[in-house]
């Protein structure tokens, strides 16, 4: 399934469905029960979300959270009723990876001061570990060894997704040695990022390399790690 809210197909949100119903068939959940898991609150009376979601109209961020918790609860059996919606999970490859080789001292985030317009980082910043409120704007300060490029990813909630850091959605961009903001928009300027809908633990992770041909995908961590920076920062976001 493509986890873009804005693109996944009826079909793909057809697909979930099954899933979603075949957990139920297994499990003492029913699929409105999923739903409830998944939103984080009670189905509003009056809505038929099951039958939207039964014929593919749920509305796309609503499938998401419902993907993204089939993904950290029921991986498995998600796997076997469909693998190409639920691919073989890759978080646990990625954290291994990560226990041994993420840097988590040089990746931080750089927030935005509406009242005076101008970015500043957090002063005195103990680790990279932050707090972002929903909505809240930021956008990634790096410190890089590499001139090179980058890749950015996010892991959230069991499923890791590919976070665009070039223009135009590009998936990677030209980073230099030393300290920089990232992404930036075709002014050169800061690209503010922000998180309007899932709160929880969100894994950050930025990846640069001097080839362009080393760095990672979702499903493959580095086959090298001496080729490749890899930095991870964890974000929690609250309502």
């Amino acid at each position: 399934m493509d986890n873009n809210r804005k693109t996944a197909t009826k079909a793909d949100r057809v697909a979930l469905y099954h899933v979603a119903r075949a957990i139920a068939d297994t499990t003492n959940l029913s699929v409105e029960a999923i739903m409830e898991q998944a939103f984080g609150h009670r189905l509003m009376v009056g809505t038929d979300y099951l039958s939207n979601f039964r014929s593919g109209t749920i509305w796309r961020p609503k499938a998401r959270l419902i993907h993204a918790w089939i993904a950290e609860h029921h991986a498995e059996t998600g796997y076997a009723i469909d693998p190409k919606l639920f691919p073989k999970p890759h978080t646990d490859v990625w954290a291994v990876y990560l226990e041994k080789h993420a840097i988590h001292s040089k990746l931080s985030i750089a927030r935005f001061d509406n009242s005076m317009g101008l970015l500043q980082r957090k002063r005195g910043q103990p680790k990279p570990d932050e707090v972002v409120r929903l909505g809240e704007e930021f956008c990634f300060h790096l410190d890089s060894n590499i001139k090179g490029h980058a890749a950015a990813f996010q892991i959230y909630k069991g499923s890791v997704h590919p976070l665009p850091l070039g223009l135009k959605d590009q998936l990677t961009a030209k980073v230099q040695r030393g300290n920089q903001l990232l992404p930036l928009d075709e002014t050169g300027n800061p690209e503010r990022l922000t998180e309007t809908e899932d709160p929880g633990l969100h894994q950050f992770i930025v990846a640069v390399a001097r080839d362009l041909r080393a760095l990672p995908t979702t499903s493959t961590p580095p086959n090298n790690p001496d080729d490749i920076e890899v930095h991870l920062m964890r974000i929690q976001i609250k309502p």
